[in-house]
């Protein structure tokens, strides 16, 4: 879903005109270059997404090793603005997913499928942090990408409050929650927020949810994949409003 722009003018002159089109840029690593010192203070004016990445993966990425040490993910992804999601619901209460910084892209994937296949409404991400919505996360969600809404926002702290003033209860998933997640009651206008694989949920989005849920581990592993994590409560809501 994302083609990619290579080559230290090339990427620069993107940026320049079209930053809404830029998912995220790819650096080499340490890399002295004045061009790329300005693709990335340029990038960075714009909150466009920045990594650092190792020639082979810059090579993978551009299919050539005529890089010059950058190359930018261009998205071909609709995005809709927070206002369209919230005037134009598509269940009478809303269910909502917010990834907080996922970087496997497959999870991400994997999450929107499982997404879609619960009536969730649309699925937040984060503008400055986290995997691009790629070709990846496109083949890993089997289709469920071209009919999930999706909306990139650059505040998630900020873009939960507003949730909240619009009537949603926001949960977190936690391995420390208090609540277990079959204690909610989901008949209501709700956001569910999953954290990134190896981190979490950042301490100022864990802050402003108004309840951490975790999920019952009888065995010795610590954690659920994040993906399987995100099914289980989904599903949870999409029971509850079934019945």
């Amino acid at each position: 879903m994302s083609s990619v722009v290579y080559g230290r003018n090339a990427v620069l002159e993107l940026i320049r005109t079209r930053p809404e089109e830029v998912e995220k840029i790819y650096f080499q690593f340490n890399t002295e270059q004045s061009k790329l010192k300005e693709i990335l203070v340029t990038a960075k004016r714009h909150n466009i997404s920045i990594g650092k990445a190792r020639n082979n993966r810059l090579v993978e990425l551009s299919g050539t090793d005529k890089h010059q040490g950058v190359c930018a993910l261009v998205g071909k992804v609709k995005y809709f603005e927070l206002d369209e999601i919230l005037a134009r619901p598509r269940n009478s209460k809303q269910l909502i997913v917010i990834l907080d910084g996922l970087e496997d892209p497959h999870n991400v994937g994997a999450i929107i499928r499982t997404a879609e296949a619960a009536a969730v409404d649309a699925v937040i991400i984060p503008h400055d942090s986290g995997c691009p919505i790629n070709a990846t996360v496109a083949k890993t969600s089997a289709g469920a990408l071209s009919h999930i809404r999706l909306c990139k926002v650059v505040n998630l702290s900020q873009t939960i409050e507003r949730l909240k003033k619009h009537g949603f209860w926001v949960y977190g998933l936690d391995m420390d929650g208090e609540k277990n997640y079959y204690e909610i009651d989901f008949n209501d206008h709700c956001a569910i927020v999953v954290g990134s694989e190896g981190k979490g949920i950042r301490q100022l989005v864990r802050k402003n949810c108004d309840a951490l849920i975790r999920l019952p581990i009888a065995g010795n592993v610590e954690s659920l994949n994040a993906s399987v994590s995100a099914a289980i409560p989904l599903y949870e809501a999409m029971r509850q409003r079934l019945s």
